[in-house]
């Protein structure tokens, strides 16, 4: 069965990060993103992190997925 999930997106500077989290809920996936958008800059680098949250169709039987 497929449903409409909300994916986060992580990105350290331009570069994204390899790993993706799903949520049920806008709001939830919302908070997380402008939790970790909060963060300082990158003390080397100066690079900092930016989360985008967007809607994708995932199979909800499809084992290796978790869903937050």
């Amino acid at each position: 069965m497929k449903t409409i999930v909300f994916m986060m997106m992580v990105y350290l500077g331009n570069v994204p990060e390899k790993e993706r989290i799903l949520f049920y809920d806008i709001n939830r996936c919302k908070y997380f993103a402008s939790r970790i958008m909060g963060q300082p800059p990158e003390p080397v680098t100066g690079r900092r992190y930016t989360a985008i949250c967007r809607p994708v169709n995932v199979d909800l039987n499809n084992p290796n997925i978790r869903i937050f």
